[in-house]
């Protein structure tokens, strides 16, 4: 009995013998292994249109673990981002470029370079002796990328840090794979998008109406006072139509006038003329003018009622191929309404009939 007791000690002893041993080698074979992750992780891109040069890429992480760090990795993965895989190709076009970048989160000044045929950026501060705590929120602008070549295409990031700034365990030594000593690490996913072109098509347009109180209605009038609405000696009659006008035309547009005096067969009433006047009842005249401007409208001379209330009508150019100018428009407008005022007396000696003209206007616009 007593030796079978011996044997069984020797047993468990040797057993417990292998399980220090192989316990005090697992560290050195793989200290990755207590490593923590990287939290909200993210980069998000300025532009996702394959091959945006310039591009600016916001990499955000919260640490894990606290620690003196001075090396940070971001490599740029076409296939995987997952930390421990050998297999890391570049995205076809992307690059890091000659990187500039800031850092927010991290104690001191960190130096910015390329590896790996600019796949991989790398971030050192070799004198930095302050330690990133646990939880925090780090954040590297880069803002040197050029994003991959291809349409609607998944590419990857694998973040990683590191105590040291150079040699092994550092950036300097970094490879997929081999890794080395780190303290935290986690991958992040981006992806390219296909460019949405919009075209819009935008006509000239140009709304104009001439009409007696709403747009439709017809402006015709009789120019006239009393039960009969007789033009005579005794009085100044007026009337009064409208216009309105909308437009894009970037120049604004102009009005104009084209017609005759009041005519009843071989007679007429006289046209007040090229310049503003003043009527007198009882002396004959027949002219119009702008009486209430619209929005960005100014009344062309001698329409613009000169002094005061005073009317003007010049033949001359009214019965020309394009009638005369009695209002601009300085610029584009939603809706803009204009009041013209006709007026007309007649004398003693004007012949009896009735009397009738055509007036119209034409608009035009500056595009």
């Amino acid at each position: 009995m007593s030796i079978k007791k011996r044997g069984l000690r020797l047993v468990a002893y040797s057993a417990l013998a292998l399980v220090l041993s192989v316990a005090a080698v697992l560290p050195s074979l793989n200290q990755r292994a207590y490593a923590a992750q990287l939290t909200s992780r993210s980069i998000q891109m300025s532009s996702s249109n394959n091959g945006a040069t310039g591009t600016t890429y916001l990499i955000s992480f919260t640490t894990a673990t606290a620690g003196v760090l001075k090396g940070i990795v971001i490599d740029f993965c076409d296939n995987t981002p997952i930390i421990g895989d050998s297999t890391c190709t570049a995205p076809t076009g992307f690059s890091v470029g000659t990187p500039t970048a800031t850092t927010s989160g991290l104690p001191g000044t960190w130096t910015a370079a390329s590896a790996n045929s600019n796949r991989t950026l790398t971030l050192v501060n070799a004198s930095n002796s302050t330690s990133v705590g646990a939880s925090t929120a780090i954040t590297i602008t880069l803002t040197t990328a050029t994003n991959p070549t291809t349409d609607n295409h998944s590419f990857y990031a694998r973040a990683l840090t590191y105590l040291n700034s150079s040699g092994a365990n550092s950036p300097a030594t970094y490879a997929p794979g081999t890794e080395g000593t780190y303290v935290d690490a986690g991958g992040m996913a981006m992806s390219t998008g296909k460019v949405i072109n919009i075209t819009a098509r935008v006509m000239e347009s140009l709304a104009f109406c001439v009409y007696n109180a709403s747009c439709g209605d017809d402006p015709s009038m009789t120019i006239g006072h009393g039960t009969n609405n007789i033009l005579d000696a005794t009085a100044v009659d007026t009337k009064t139509a409208n216009f309105s006008i909308s437009t894009n035309a970037q120049s604004g547009a102009t009005v104009r006038i084209k017609g005759n005096t009041l005519v009843s067969g071989s007679n007429d009433i006289d046209a007040a003329g090229a310049s503003a006047i003043t009527f007198a009842a009882g002396t004959e005249k027949f002219g119009v003018r702008v009486s209430t401007a619209g929005t960005n409208i100014t009344a062309t001379a001698p329409y613009n009622g000169g002094t005061g209330s005073q009317y003007a009508f010049n033949t001359a150019n009214t019965t020309s191929t394009y009638g005369d100018n009695i209002a601009t428009l300085s610029g584009p407008v939603n809706s803009s309404v204009t009041t013209l005022t006709f007026a007309a007396t007649a004398a003693n000696t004007t012949a009896a009939g009735i009397y009738t003209a055509a007036q119209q206007l034409i608009a035009t616009g500056q595009f």
